[in-house]
């Protein structure tokens, strides 16, 4: 096989706490909660007859993204180190949402390339492809949980902070619901000024552990909705990330193009939001929202949870 393509949605968080302590990243991570997306990451690994390798990562509006492949580089070398294979490959990266907005793409690419370069050589099992992207996203303090996340599904609830499938666990059930994705293209934040800051990491992490608390004494399904969507907010407002200006902005010209049927909540860690049906198992049309929005000059981009 000289070719491989792997698709991975992205990953948005809700809710989150910081657990970045342990010494191996495999231990580190985050509880929190959250939704897979079907739009992602598609990487394409094809095995090449010569070196050196290639690498390239293709924007949404499909420009190149200027020293995306870096990312990549350090996949593919600790794939080599583990694995000992050494055959020079070509890896094209499509991100189908924007960067640092938090839409889980470095995750989602991570475990995508993992995967399809696993597939290609024939090499680890999933569960060791999916650690492997893990520390990788850990080593430059990208997503706490977002690997964790992927690999349960749907609406998920991450209960050990790690990498799947263990230390890390976390239980998800399936959605499939139509979402609106909304950011404010002038807002991008990388996760690592948050979580890598002592002050927000305190806060973020007394709101995020109490909201997990809570969420973990119930049975983790679709009656859970209606208190995953409080809770969001709740911890939108305890862990003080709604009281940043450009955040609550957003919300606020969301909140006023939308209908009582969706119902709107921050992504951790970016300038941007999702609408969700209020009602789980509503098909909602959000068409007219999103061309209202993006006349606004918003970013806009319907998808659905998995």
């Amino acid at each position: 096989m000289g070719e491989v393509t792997v698709q991975v949605g992205g990953h948005v968080t809700l809710l989150f706490s910081v657990n970045s302590n342990a010494l191996l990243p495999r231990n580190q991570g985050s509880k929190g909660a959250g939704f897979c997306l079907e739009e992602g990451v598609k990487s394409t690994v094809c095995l090449l007859e010569e070196g050196p390798d290639r690498i390239s990562v293709t924007k949404m509006d499909g420009s190149n993204f200027k020293n995306g492949d870096e990312l990549y580089i350090e996949l593919l070398k600790s794939f080599r180190e583990t694995f000992s294979v050494e055959s020079p490959v070509s890896i094209n990266i499509e991100l189908q949402l924007p960067i640092s907005q938090g839409f889980g793409m470095s995750a989602a690419g991570l475990l995508a390339t993992s995967l399809a370069l696993g597939e290609l050589f024939d090499r680890g099992a999933e569960g060791q492809l999916a650690r492997l992207a893990h520390r990788l996203e850990r080593d430059i303090s990208g997503g706490l949980g977002d690997i964790l996340g992927l690999w349960a599904g749907g609406c998920e609830l991450r209960i050990v902070p790690g990498s799947p499938p263990y230390p890390g666990k976390a239980v998800g059930f399936n959605v499939n619901s139509p979402v609106l994705l909304v950011w404010d293209p002038d807002g991008s934040k990388h996760t690592s000024s948050y979580i890598n800051n002592p002050q927000w990491q305190s806060k973020i992490t007394t709101a995020g552990e109490s909201a997990v608390s809570r969420l973990k004494k119930h049975h983790w399904g679709p009656a859970i909705w209606s208190s995953l969507l409080d809770e969001a907010d709740r911890f939108a407002m305890e862990s003080g990330l709604l009281e940043e200006r450009m955040r609550s902005n957003l919300l606020s010209v969301v909140q006023d193009n939308i209908d009582e049927s969706m119902s709107p909540h921050l992504c951790m860690l970016g300038t941007s939001l999702i609408v969700v049906p209020r009602v789980l198992g509503k098909n909602l049309d959000y068409s007219e929202v999103a061309r209202k929005l993006k006349s606004l000059g918003l970013g806009v981009a319907e998808t659905r949870i998995q």
